[in-house]
């Protein structure tokens, strides 16, 4: 039923990455017509969406292109300048707060979105945690490792 692509950011992102990334996980389906295959949907999933670097504007240009395609249903061919529509596609996205290199995302693109934020978990949890996965994993391995 659902057909899913991934979006990878990172500082260097920029929109017409996000496009041919797009262009080439849709059907083509008429000239201006792109989508999924038939009787499927696409889900997206665009992984550190606040990375990509402010441009002089200010904006991030890779969000703007996402922005248009969900705010209009599409974007404009990079050669021919006309208008491609989008169809049955859905976008999920993550990030992590602002800083250390990621950007503010504009409040115009995070509008389309459900937020669920979580919180940092404490040392003593993450120890737990990974010291459960390590644990399970050496008592997995033969011989001498398993002492570590």
């Amino acid at each position: 039923k659902f057909v899913s692509a991934q979006i990878n950011m990172s500082a260097r992102t920029q929109s017409n990455n996000v496009q041919d990334i797009l262009e080439g996980k849709l059907e083509k389906k008429r000239k201006n017509l792109l989508g999924p295959p038939s009787g499927k949907r696409m889900l997206v999933f665009v992984d550190d969406l606040n990375m990509p670097m402010l441009d002089e504007y200010g904006s991030q240009p890779p969000i703007e292109l996402l922005r248009q395609c969900i705010d209009s249903g599409g974007f404009y061919d990079r050669k021919k300048l006309f208008f491609k529509h989008v169809r049955e596609t859905r976008f999920i996205a993550s990030c992590a707060p602002p800083g250390g290199g990621r950007n503010v995302v504009t409040p115009r693109f995070f509008r389309h979105f459900n937020m669920i934020s979580l919180p940092a978990l404490a040392p003593d949890s993450m120890r737990h945690i990974f010291s459960s996965i390590v644990g399970g994993f050496l008592k997995r391995t033969p011989g001498d490792l398993s002492v570590l």
